[in-house]
């Protein structure tokens, strides 16, 4: 299935499952996808992926919509139930390493917060008390820093214009 930040493309796959919320007139409110994690070739659990709802969409559909699927999941016997990251987010007295990598994923994930969420995306996928697992980001040598945080950008915004991204810079000093 290979490398997703939550794009349409891989719902079209057979193998996702999706769940959706409607209200009584069958008006779609939200919806989730939930991709298989494998073990030993069989699926083992599921990692939700895609996250949409309509902006007049009551107040807890996403919240319905995530609680709905651990709920069928568990009944399933399902081993794991992953919220995906929030990579550009970070917890309470995470460690650090003092050699500027927090710093600039620091300003990256700011720059790119007002765009994507990550720090709120972060606070929504904490309601339901998951463990948290580390994210590591291995590196040759601290001068790839900049490059890395341009690919960072350009993963989750790939069609961000350079006038765009000096605008969320100047917008975040």
């Amino acid at each position: 299935m290979g490398f997703t930040l939550g794009s349409l493309d891989e719902m079209r796959d057979p193998a996702v499952r999706t769940l959706v919320a409607q209200d009584a007139e069958g008006t779609v409110l939200g919806v989730t996808s939930w991709l298989p994690s494998h073990r030993a070739g069989r699926v083992v659990g599921w990692t939700l992926d895609v996250m949409r709802r309509r902006s007049d969409a009551p107040n807890g559909v996403m919240e319905f919509l995530v609680a709905s699927a651990a709920e069928v999941m568990r009944d399933q016997g399902v081993e794991r139930l992953g919220l995906s990251a929030a990579p550009l987010a970070r917890t309470p007295g995470g460690a650090t390493t003092g050699d500027g990598v927090e710093t600039l994923l620091e300003l990256v994930g700011g720059v790119l917060e007002p765009v994507y969420g990550f720090r709120s995306l972060l606070r929504f996928k904490r309601k339901f008390g998951p463990g948290l697992e580390p994210l590591v980001l291995a590196y040759p040598d601290p001068v790839a820093l900049p490059a890395i945080g341009v690919a960072v950008v350009r993963a989750y915004l790939p069609d961000l214009s350079l006038r765009q991204a000096l605008a969320l810079v100047r917008g975040r000093s």
